[in-house]
């Protein structure tokens, strides 16, 4: 089974617990008409959304392969990886930085804390609003750290 793309994990995303008509996941997600209904078809199809004609919902009885292609490793990292391309590739609106910054291990110490306290903050802004944002109005943040060494030798293997 093929892993999940960005649109149709926004959709499932919407759906969560809830049984949701085409109406309300289409304005939920923001996803043009003809868009979310194909992508909400697909879903159907590979058994992973049932409906009764008016409503979706996220089958209930999902196998351990499903659960997996949803939520394992490599379809998270595929996320990631289709989300920040589109970030990049944003012509307007976009706020992204990138810096190759020398640190020594104090620093580095300090950046690892501020990280950890950037998490709880997103954490619990995502907490407080969940129920209240739209699907379509929320942000999508990331970052990250690594050595040069490690990175380059990771680009040379094609890792």
């Amino acid at each position: 089974m093929k892993g999940l793309s960005s649109l149709e994990r926004i959709i499932l995303e919407c759906l969560g617990k809830q049984n949701l008509a085409y109406e309300e996941i289409q304005i939920q997600t923001g996803l043009h008409e003809n868009v979310c209904f194909n992508v909400l078809q697909a879903l159907v199809i590979r058994g992973l959304v049932t409906t009764d004609g008016i409503r979706y919902k996220i089958t209930e009885s999902l196998s351990p392969l499903m659960l997996e292609e949803i939520n394992g490793h490599d379809a998270k990292e595929a996320e990631s990886l289709e989300m920040i391309e589109a970030v990049l590739e944003q012509r307007s609106g976009r706020v992204f930085r990138f810096q190759k910054i020398a640190m020594d291990s104090r620093d580095e110490k300090i950046f690892l804390a501020m990280l950890s306290n950037l998490e709880s903050f997103l954490n619990d802004a995502h907490k407080k609003s969940h129920n209240t944002v739209p699907m379509k109005e929320r942000k999508v943040v990331f970052w990250g750290m690594g050595e040069v060494k490690n990175l380059m030798n990771q680009i040379v293997m094609g890792n």
